[in-house]
Formats: structure tokens, sequence, C-alpha cells
């Protein structure tokens, strides 16, 4: 196994198990945007959808277990990355400044990698662990929109779902390039849709909490 801890070790080697990781969060994420939506089917569809993942019992833990592990993997490597990087370039982005190739996302990477993290801490503890630890027999559903109806939560929500986006509108296109699948017929497709995806996750899970607030679905 030494080979392996070998490669995982390079520069190259981090790229492919961010590249990895990556393309299994968004996986996650399209499941879990898909469950997500069944709120609009009112408290009923919502909480069948919610009952479902329950009684799924021990492969839903397993489940859990293992995104929870992508997701440390991911930070890890993308925060060594980010660590080796600098290293190499002591002036960091300043020489670049005037350089419009570079995008944002792609000069941020880590830092929005970093909001995410402090996204996925709050969204647990308020929607997760409430539900789980909190008020017994309390359904997500009420507990999503009670969330949802503060001005001030729904906003920060708003803007860690946009740097989502951001994070994945330079992931993705850069996973392509990890791989060697970058071709110039393809990788204009490829980024096109890199800046879909950013905006398919960022507006669509946006969507949730601005017209759960706007609106009175659930009630106040």
């Amino acid at each position: 196994m030494g080979w392996l801890s070998r490669s995982l070790s390079t520069s190259v080697g981090k790229k492919m198990v961010m590249a990895t990781t990556g393309w299994l969060l968004i996986l996650f994420l399209t499941v879990h945007f898909i469950g997500n939506y069944t709120i609009w089917g009112g408290r009923e569809v919502f909480t069948a959808y919610v009952s479902a993942l329950e009684s799924m019992g021990w492969f839903t833990h397993v489940i859990e277990i293992l995104l929870a592990l992508v997701f440390l993997i991911h930070i890890y490597y993308g925060l060594s990355l980010a660590v080796s990087n600098d290293a190499k370039r002591p002036i960091g982005y300043k020489k670049y400044e005037s350089n419009k190739l570079i995008k944002f996302s792609a000069r941020y990477t880590w830092q929005t990698g970093l909001l995410i993290l402090l996204f996925l801490v709050i969204h647990l503890i308020t929607f997760w662990y409430e539900f789980k630890f909190g008020t017994p027999h309390r359904e997500l559903y009420d507990i999503v929109v009670a969330w949802f109806h503060n001005p001030l939560y729904a906003l920060i929500y708003v803007l860690f779902l946009i740097t989502l986006g951001v994070h994945i509108h330079h992931g993705f296109e850069s996973s392509f390039q990890t791989f060697g699948l970058n071709h110039p017929k393809y990788t204009p497709w490829i980024e096109k849709f890199g800046t879909f995806l950013a905006w398919f996750f960022g507006l669509g899970f946006s969507l949730i909490p601005i017209i759960l607030y706007f609106t009175s679905i659930g009630g106040k």
C-alpha cells in the first residue's frame, strides 16, 4: 500500500481524490435536492419523505457515515492542496490580479470551501440535530418552516447557498481537467454545464428559504 500512500501525497493524487469526492458530493446534492423539493407538496408529502428515510434504519445511518467521510476527505485534501499551493506561490494571487482569465471561483476555492463547512455545521444543528434530539415528536417540516420564517436565518442561508454555487462552478470544471478529460471540442460544454450546476444548486436550494419566507406555506 506504500505506492497508494505516495500517490495520494502528490499534488496530482490529491486533486484526483478531490475530484472523485467532489463528484460524489454533487450526486448527494442531486438526491438531496429532489428530496427537499417534496416540501412543496406540503406537510404530509414532506413528512412521508422523511419517514421513508427514517424507516431504512441502519442503512440510512451507514449512508450518513459514508457521506460524512466523503465530506471530511474532500475538506482535508482541499486544505492540504491550498497549503501546498500557497507554499509554492509565496505572493499568492497578487501578481495575477490583472489577469481576467482567473475566475473568482478558482481564486477563492478553499475560502468558499470553509464557508460551506460552516454552513454545513449550522445546517446540521438547526435541522438534523433539532429533529433528532430536540423537542420530541416535532416534525422536520415544522422545524424547517419555523427557521425560514426567521428573516436573518433565511438571508444567511441564501448567502451560504450562493457560496455553494460558486464553489461548484470551479470544482466541476477543474475535476475534468484533473482526469485529463478536457478537450477543445468538449471543454466549452463542460464549462457551460458547470455554470448550469452552479445556478441549479445555488438558486434551486435558495428558492426554498426565499419562498417559505415570503409565503404563508405551513403558516407562522
